[in-house]
C-alpha cells in the first residue's frame, strides 16, 4: 500500500512539474498594451508642433496638474512621434524642467550636460476632440477641449518621447 501511495505522489509532482514548465503558447492580443511601439506620424493630426504647445501652455498650473513653481520653470516640447492610445493616435506635449550640469568627461574635456525632469504629460488627439493629461505614474485625465491659439511661425521645441521620469543628455564644449 506504500509503495502505491509513493508512486501516486511521485506522478502527481511529476505531473505538477511539467505542467507548470509548459509555459502554454500564449499570443498577445494588444488588449493589455497601453501604448503603440509603431512609429507613427504627426502629419495628419489637427494641432501639432508649436500650436500643440500653445494650446497645452493656454491651460492653468491647475488644470495641467502642476505646481506654480513647475509652471514657471517648465519647458514643453512636443514629441517627433506620435503614439496609439487606446485605438486613438495623439500628438504628445510634455511638461520637463531642464537643469544644465557643467563636468569632465573621461579624457578631462569640459562638458555640459542636461538633466530632464518630466512633470506632465498631454496627449492630444489627431482630430483635436480629446486632450488627456497625465502628471507622473497617475491614470490620464481628460482636460476640457480648448480653441486652439494658433503660432505665426513654426516652433523650433521638439523632442522625443521621454518615457523615463528623468533623461541625461550630454554636449561636449567647445
Amino acid at each position: 500500500m506504500k509503495k502505491i501511495l509513493v508512486l501516486l505522489v511521485c506522478v502527481a509532482v511529476l505531473f505538477t512539474v511539467f505542467t507548470a514548465c509548459k509555459g502554454g503558447d500564449k499570443k498577445d492580443d494588444g488588449s493589455t498594451a497601453k501604448y503603440s511601439s509603431t512609429k507613427i506620424e504627426t502629419d495628419e493630426a489637427k494641432i501639432a508642433n508649436g500650436d500643440a504647445i500653445n494650446l497645452i501652455k493656454s491651460y492653468s498650473k491647475d488644470e495641467l496638474g502642476l505646481s506654480e513653481k513647475e509652471m514657471k520653470e517648465c519647458s514643453f516640447l512636443v514629441a517627433n512621434e506620435g503614439t496609439e492610445y487606446k485605438n486613438n493616435n495623439y500628438v504628445v506635449v510634455i511638461a520637463t524642467i531642464k537643469t544644465e550640469h557643467e563636468d569632465k568627461n573621461e579624457e578631462g574635456e569640459d562638458i555640459t550636460t542636461y538633466t530632464f525632469d518630466n512633470k506632465g504629460e498631454y496627449y492630444i488627439r489627431f482630430d483635436g476632440k480629446q486632450i488627456l493629461a497625465r502628471n507622473g505614474d497617475s491614470e490620464f485625465r481628460e482636460l476640457k477641449v480648448k480653441a486652439v491659439p494658433t503660432t505665426t511661425q513654426p516652433s523650433t521645441e521638439k523632442a522625443t518621447t521621454a518615457k523615463s521620469e528623468k533623461e541625461t543628455t550630454t554636449k561636449k564644449k567647445k
